[in-house]
């Protein structure tokens, strides 16, 4: 898989959108929230990774 800086923010942008919906349906509905946690932190180490792996490999930020 090749990382590009498009595909970067696209995933901090679905990150961000998923985030959203996940405490949008926490608040309006007090079921599942271990499920709405963990799809989170997946998320969230995703994006950590491929951060990661894109300073490791540019050298920038974004």
């Amino acid at each position: 898989m090749y990382l590009t800086k498009t595909r970067l923010i696209i995933g901090d942008l679905f990150f961000l959108v998923s985030l959203g919906f996940a405490l949008w349906a926490i608040f309006n509905s007090k079921q599942n929230v271990l499920a709405f946690g963990m799809i989170s932190l997946i998320l969230i180490l995703r994006s950590i990774y491929f951060h990661y792996n894109w300073y490791k490999t540019t050298g920038k930020i974004y």
